[in-house]
């Protein structure tokens, strides 16, 4: 889906927010799981998360596409044990409390102008970057949603009368077939 053609003068001002957002939801989160034990091991692979988080997402909105050569192989090394993040929905609301759902309602109004759902609509790639976040703070994904079902075949009824079936009351039965 191209662009609408407003979308690139307003697309850098999109980045800069959410940019702004993220990271001011990553210094909260510095500030909080350092004081707490249990969470200082979350402190560095969740500011890095939402600062690749912030530059993937302004990759994909302000660069143009640029098709690359393959990469020759690399000599790997051993993975380093990585710490995972929590995947309940809305964890990090609650670690955070208030200051987690003040951040998530300026991320959930920019997500709700009509400017970022262009963009969210013209490269659905962005939902791979914005899913988990929504995930974090308990936002419902709304966007993506739509978008999905756009792409859905439209569903049919028939009535059973059309449709013979052996051991079924055709008088009260209605089927659902996609078209």
């Amino acid at each position: 889906m191209p662009l609408p053609p407003s979308l690139p003068a307003t697309a850098p001002e999109l980045v800069r927010r959410f940019g702004a957002i993220l990271m001011g939801l990553a210094a909260v989160v510095a500030r909080r799981f350092l004081r707490e034990p249990r969470l200082m091991a979350l402190t560095v692979p969740l500011w890095s998360w939402l600062s690749r988080s912030v530059q993937r997402f302004g990759r994909a909105v302000v660069r143009k596409r640029v098709v690359r050569a393959a990469r020759p192989d690399r000599v790997r090394v051993a993975p380093v044990a990585r710490v995972r993040l929590p995947s309940r929905r809305g964890w990090l609301v609650g670690v955070l409390g208030y200051e987690a759902v003040g951040y998530g309602l300026q991320l959930e109004h920019l997500l709700a102008e009509p400017e970022m759902q262009a963009l969210v609509a013209a490269l659905p790639g962005l939902g791979r970057v914005l899913r988990p976040l929504k995930r974090m703070l308990g936002l419902v994904d709304v966007v993506p949603a739509v978008v999905a079902n756009a792409d859905r075949a439209p569903v049919a009824w028939v009535v059973a009368d059309e449709m013979p079936l052996a051991g079924v009351d055709v008088d009260c039965a209605v089927i659902a077939t996609t078209a």
